[in-house]
């Protein structure tokens, strides 16, 4: 755990107020924020898994469900954690949901006693990791709610396994395409370091720690593709994907414009392909490091990750309105330009 453990209580607490006070986007920040700054802490993730699974939302059930099985990859043992989980599955089996139907594994018995103490401790605010007073016959109190106001959620916790990976090792729990998580990684990472070969630097020593995580393999191969030199504009596209996108397909539909509305010669139009180059670019320097991290050869025993400020890598999130939205008007931009070129008869 990198954050200290005050920081971590401080921002739990704020982060749980603003979820029962029903500020659900605001806690999600909180976590999310500390998550990235601090590093993993399984009361974060227990805390933004809980914040997405408040909104009764599908697309916010799926990515509660991806955020704490990453936090169940690091704290495989921890009872917040479990509980969390337990009560997102418990919640799901009600509303019938196939959608996150349980895997075939069972949980361990201890697995179910600690689910059902992390949710005792959830529900009093104790340390679930703390033993607390013992009573007359020896048991304490969280032995107590575990066997008692904790055994049902714990039984149906029973029918569930957990099939967790680290930050993006093998196996990853989401249907997330391989080009997207790899733009996703590379955006967070230039975002939070901010200088390419600095942030491929660092990618290269957490993949030297973590040999067997191909997620952070393939970070590492990205960012070094993209920090050689003459390499800008596929630096631009995945840091401001939306922006820097609109403007490429922008430039294709004015030239074409352009080109209708002066009457120029027809291969004059061949200038806007300029902006929609830089995609099939982009797509073969991504491709190119994702088998470069899939050929590698075998690495040395991991070692301790040598930059401890490297932000942990969340769950992709799924497609916004805002992205669907900028789709939509590249299409119309796309379309508009190949009619108005065509009917000038160019």
């Amino acid at each position: 755990m990198h954050a200290g453990h005050d920081d971590v209580i401080s921002v739990c607490a704020d982060a749980e107020a603003l979820l029962r006070a029903g500020r659900n986007s605001e806690a999600r920040k909180a976590a999310r924020a500390a998550l990235y700054t601090d590093g993993p802490d399984p009361r974060l993730y227990a805390l933004l898994g809980r914040a997405h699974a408040a909104e009764a939302d599908q697309r916010h059930t799926d990515r509660a469900e991806a955020i704490l099985r990453e936090g169940l990859a690091t704290f495989p043992e921890d009872p917040v954690l479990l509980a969390a989980y337990t009560d997102l599955r418990a919640a799901v089996d009600q509303a019938a949901a196939p959608e996150l139907a349980a895997p075939p594994r069972e949980l361990s018995p201890e697995r179910r006693r600690a689910a059902a103490a992390g949710q005792a401790a959830a529900a009093t605010g104790a340390d679930p990791s703390a033993p607390g007073p013992a009573n007359a016959d020896g048991a304490t109190d969280t032995d107590r709610a575990a066997a008692t106001g904790g055994a049902a959620s714990a039984d149906r916790a029973a029918a569930t396994s957990i099939p967790v990976t680290g930050q993006g090792g093998r196996g990853t729990t989401t249907a997330t395409s391989a080009g997207r998580r790899q733009r996703h990684d590379a955006r967070l990472v230039l975002a939070v370091i901010g200088h390419p070969i600095g942030a491929a630097q660092q990618a290269r020593g957490q993949a030297q720690a973590r040999p067997a995580d191909d997620r952070i393999a393939v970070l590492a191969e990205t960012l070094s593709a993209l920090a050689r030199p003459g390499r800008a504009p596929l630096r631009l596209l995945v840091r401001a994907p939306l922006t820097a996108g609109v403007g490429c397909w922008a430039w294709f539909a004015g030239w074409l414009l352009a080109v209708a509305a002066l009457h120029l010669p027809a291969p004059a139009g061949l200038a806007a392909l300029l902006g929609p180059a830089l995609f099939p670019l982009l797509h073969g320097v991504l491709w190119a490091a994702r088998h470069r991290a899939r050929d590698r050869a075998p690495a040395a025993p991991a070692g301790p990750p040598p930059h401890r400020a490297f932000p942990v890598l969340p769950p992709v999130p799924p497609y916004t309105p805002r992205e669907k939205a900028a789709a939509a008007l590249v299409l119309a931009m796309v379309a508009v330009a190949l009619a108005g070129f065509a009917l000038t008869g160019n």
